[in-house]
């Protein structure tokens, strides 16, 4: 089984970046970034597709995909037991699509593909609210990456259960070392903790750039793909796709990472 996470920088039916993706010839896609779906991955790929949410309180023009051959099941509702956190999942629907898909030839997989946006949380929502234990301990904002770890913390994830909670999170562990203490390094601590393996860094065994800035520097992470257990324990590799294809032709400003799992 094939999956892939890759933000494909507003891609419409048009888009030459469709032709990387039907090369890569994923199983099961996690997208974000995408302005449309072609007919013609339509007709390959069941899927789910919500608009983003804008900064300014409206759909984006873009939004946030799962895709798999096969079919999608059901819906995955994130929830949580505080109301706020449960109001910012509901204005976020867009920025964190969950299903539950049934891959061809393969068992349930609960899946959830994420788009944490480059701004905070707006801090106008937040006001007189208790932000401890949630907002990272080194950063003055609260991010998306926190919303989403609350939602998962809710389900209580099993070790047992196949989960793909995967996307563009905006949050690489180098910032911090560039920058100063931001809580990067913890974001990825609390997916780990939750039982959730990155299979990228996992699998490589170093940090592996997956964007491009405009500046031209490739230095950051900011694209993750999480399993659970039960799943890492079929990988068979995690890799980036060609920069050649996806920078220099610019298809995109961030690299599909692209996983491999036994059957």
């Amino acid at each position: 089984m094939r999956v892939i996470t890759w933000n494909m920088r507003r891609a419409k039916t048009g888009s030459p970046s469709w032709d990387y993706f039907n090369e890569i010839d994923p199983n099961v896609a996690l997208l974000q970034e995408i302005n449309e779906l072609p007919d013609s991955i339509i007709d390959k790929y069941d899927h789910k597709y919500l608009k983003a949410f804008s900064k300014s309180g409206k759909d984006q023009q873009f939004g946030t995909a799962i895709l798999v051959k096969g079919r999608v099941s059901s819906d995955l509702d994130l929830s949580s037991e505080i109301q706020w956190i449960l109001d910012e999942i509901k204005l976020f629907k867009g920025n964190l699509v969950g299903c539950v898909i049934e891959p061809y030839d393969s068992e349930p997989i609960n899946v959830i593909s994420a788009y944490s946006p480059a701004w905070p949380v707006d801090k106008k929502r937040l006001h007189g609210i208790d932000l401890s234990g949630i907002k990272l301990d080194d950063n003055p904002d609260l991010w998306l990456t926190e919303i989403l770890w609350c939602a998962l913390k809710y389900a209580d994830i099993k070790e047992s259960e196949r989960w793909i909670v995967a996307g563009d999170l905006n949050s690489s562990e180098t910032f911090d070392i560039k920058w100063g203490p931001r809580g990067n390094k913890q974001v990825m601590d609390r997916m780990k903790d939750l039982g959730l393996y990155e299979c990228l860094k996992g699998f490589q065994k170093v940090l592996t750039p997956t964007f491009r800035h405009s500046s031209g520097k490739i230095e950051d992470q900011l694209d993750h793909l999480f399993v659970t257990q039960c799943l890492a324990n079929d990988l068979i590799n995690c890799k980036v796709g060609s920069k050649s294809l996806v920078f220099d032709k610019s298809l995109s400003d961030h690299l599909p990472v692209i996983a491999e799992f036994s059957d």
